[in-house]
């Protein structure tokens, strides 16, 4: 393709004669101030040779705006050139600002092997076609003078004398290396199988082995077996670093946490540990910068990738029996039971709220009289409150009136016939997107997800360390945030004004330890051990939050705690816990109330506890047939006639497939004749206990309209 020159006629006959003469000259072209044989001299050596004249045009394009002070002595301004050009980041900022045409000259001596181009190569480029002789002429002279290519002279046999002009093989190699790893973003730094796709991504690399063959080895390498025993192999002094930042760090650490952290290296040593951690495949050291993902970290840091990791902390995070905790605690289905008694009491009671729609502090300690107390040390009781009102205002539950009370909504009165599956899935979706625990909620979030995920794959029952699963969580989000377009969310919060909260790895992971502490824990999802100083230091998956998290495993080796109670003529209900007991400890708080924990936990079966059941929707026969169906022995007559009698006295009716309903008290039949809202259903009395109902609606539909009139009504022959 031919250039566009300005020129016409015998003039552009003569300037293109010119310019072969001087292509064809033997000599090499000098003038850039850069030695003519770069390629045998390495970067120390060229700059070394760059005449003073040019070294301050030089010094001030590598500086920047940062406003460095610029030395007096003459090497150390050389030396500190050399040190920016050794920087492929600053390198690549460097090229970004060079404009189009200098950029685009750059951009093609790259893409030449070994990052070299004759300028017959360059006349003829495509890419280059819109520029005049002059033009290409002063684009290389400036890249010359500002350190991004030299000339000199083609020695191959065919083309000696040719011009060459090309990039230096160290700037060259240390800014391929950095694209290549921006190109394959975090997953690139912070996984195994980045890494592998990063190095064989070298075109040189990538001929000799297939596809195939980089997933074959990268199975092979992320082995459990395999990562440790790499672990193991690595000089002592590394290898006790490595072991220190996945137990402590999560395999992420930064020099600044380096450099306060206790240890027996005496200084940090970045280039050797990445030199040694790269080939043993283990990890590596580079300069990390997640600020633009809204994580407060830019910081040369050593990290161990996320495969190693995980190996490594699966081998120790599972303690054995030596290791056990301390102290174990279990929350258990309390907070399900509390939404229930919050709602009664909000029922029963004119809860009047303040300006701000918050609950009056006076109102709060009446109300906390009524809840289960709290048995673990996570939450204050005043806490475990403020989550139920929370949660009950985004359900609708619960709703303002016009007198400045609260009322129970329809849904609020179907909550209590929930079954639990129903209510903890709720609970868990609301705890999952819940605002009020610090961190940056948009990361917190998805890393709750991810936590979420990684413990349905854990085993039930078995104490895990407590930052085993946080740690992965945190290192697997990470790996994804180039994938979840992490940065295009922060950009536009920084282009709008708002400046994002910023955490940095370790705190995030913390954070979500704190979520797993204040959430899971009261939801019954998981229970905590504590060492003897009191501190969280395990945590294991209960058969209840298995259930929860839809582990179709632990719902098979559920026990049916058949035999777990007994019932004692005076009331009293004795629960003998078997391990799986939350779907009988909720029935049981429906009906009666908890006096004691322990070892066993003893339940009071009463008169208003059992009308509370009733009006939340559970009826007269699951009552027993709870009783029943767990108890050791039979249940006392005095207790199944009692709590018949009080459901009778509760106003319990039955309504039958052919709407006759059906009631032993009078009194309530009366009630319900005289009822505006009622007596437009009743069609004929058939006696002193039964009423014919009239209506297109079915039984179950007839229930609903009922009770939403506030009449204990069930389906059959329940009384």
């Amino acid at each position: 393709m031919r250039r566009k020159t300005s020129q016409t006629g015998p003039k552009k006959e003569k300037t293109v004669r010119a310019r072969k003469a001087k292509t064809n000259s033997p000599g090499p072209r000098q003038g850039h101030g850069l030695p003519a044989q770069w390629k045998e001299l390495g970067l120390e050596e060229i700059l070394g040779a760059v005449k003073k004249r040019d070294l301050e045009e030089l010094y001030a394009f590598w500086c920047g705006r940062e406003g460095t002070p610029r030395p007096e002595s003459e090497e150390d301004v050389r030396r500190q050139i050399l040190s920016w050009m050794s920087e492929p980041a600053r390198v690549e900022e460097r090229v970004s600002g060079l404009g189009r045409r200098l950029g685009a000259v750059l951009e093609h001596v790259m893409s030449a092997p070994r990052y070299a181009r004759s300028w017959s190569d360059l006349s003829h480029a495509r890419s280059l076609a819109t520029m005049s002789d002059y033009d290409l002429e002063a684009c290389v002279a400036a890249l010359g003078r500002r350190g991004f290519v030299a000339e000199s002279k083609d020695r191959r046999f065919e083309a000696y004398g040719d011009r060459v002009v090309a990039v230096p093989a160290e700037l060259g190699d240390g800014l391929m290396q950095w694209r290549r790893e921006r190109l394959r973003g975090i997953f690139g730094v912070l996984t195994l199988r980045g890494h592998l796709d990063q190095v064989y991504s070298d075109p040189e690399r990538a001929k000799r082995i297939t596809p195939q063959r980089l997933r074959e080895l990268y199975k092979m390498y992320s082995q459990e077996t395999a990562s440790v025993a790499r672990i193991e192999r690595l000089p002592e002094g590394v290898r006790g670093l490595v072991e220190k930042a996945i137990l402590e760090f999560g395999g992420v650490l930064p020099r600044q946490l380096f450099e306060r952290m206790d240890t027996e290296l005496p200084h940090w040593n970045g280039r050797r540990w990445r030199m040694i951690l790269e080939q043993s495949l283990v990890g590596t050291v580079q300069e990390l910068d997640l600020s633009r993902y809204g994580i407060q970290h830019q910081d040369e840091t050593l990290v161990v990738f996320n495969e190693v990791a995980l190996a490594w902390l699966r081998r120790v995070a599972v303690p054995g029996d030596p290791d056990r905790p301390h102290e174990e605690l279990t929350f258990g289905i309390d907070l399900a039971s509390n939404i229930s008694r919050f709602l009664n009491y909000i029922e029963e009671h004119d809860v009047r709220f303040t300006v701000q729609g918050e609950i009056f502090k006076t109102t709060e300690k009446k109300i906390l009289q009524h809840l289960i107390p709290n048995p673990g040390r996570e939450l204050e009781r005043s806490e475990v409150l403020s989550f139920i009102f929370r949660f009950a205002r985004s359900q609708g539950l619960i709703d303002r009136t016009g007198e400045r009370t609260f009322s129970v909504t329809t849904a609020g009165r179907e909550w209590g016939g929930e079954e639990l599956a129903v209510k903890q899935d709720a609970l868990l979706q609301f705890a999952l997107g819940d605002r009020r625990l610090t961190g940056e909620h948009f990361h917190q979030q998805r890393m709750r997800e991810i936590f979420v995920r990684l413990v349905k794959r854990i085993e039930p029952g078995v104490w895990y360390d407590l930052m085993y699963l946080p740690f992965l969580a945190r290192n697997t989000y990470l790996s994804t945030l180039d994938d979840l377009r992490v940065e295009e969310h922060f950009s536009e919060r920084s282009q709008t004004g708002r400046i994002p909260a910023m955490e940095d790895p370790q705190r995030l992971a913390w954070n979500l330890v704190k979520w797993v502490r204040k959430r899971l824990y009261p939801l019954g999802a998981i229970d905590l051990g504590y060492d003897g100083s009191e501190r969280p230091v395990a945590l294991r998956l209960t058969a209840a939050g298995a259930r929860m998290l839809g582990m179709e495993d632990a719902q098979d080796k559920g026990s049916s705690s058949v035999g777990s109670l007994v019932v004692t003529p005076d009331f009293e209900v004795v629960l003998f816990p078997t391990g799986d007991d939350a779907q009988l400890v909720h029935d049981l708080d429906r009906f009666s109330v908890r006096e004691k924990l322990g070892s066993v936990v003893h339940f009071r079966i009463g008169e208003d506890a059992v009308r509370r059941a009733l009006k939340n929707g559970m009826t007269l026969a699951s009552i027993l047939g709870t009783l029943e169906s767990h108890s050791r022995t039979p249940v006392p007559q005095n207790v199944s006639f009692s709590i018949r009698d009080w459901a009778l006295r509760a106003g319990l009716m039955s309504l039958g497939q052919d709407l006759v309903l059906r009631c032993h008290d009078g009194e309530t039949l009366r009630r319900f004749q005289s009822d505006p809202g009622a007596r437009k259903y009743v069609r004929k009395v058939l006696g002193d206990q039964a009423l014919q109902l009239a209506s297109k609606a079915t039984p179950r539909r007839m229930q609903a309209l009922l009770r939403e009139l506030g009449y204990l009504i069930e389906l059959g022959d329940a009384i």
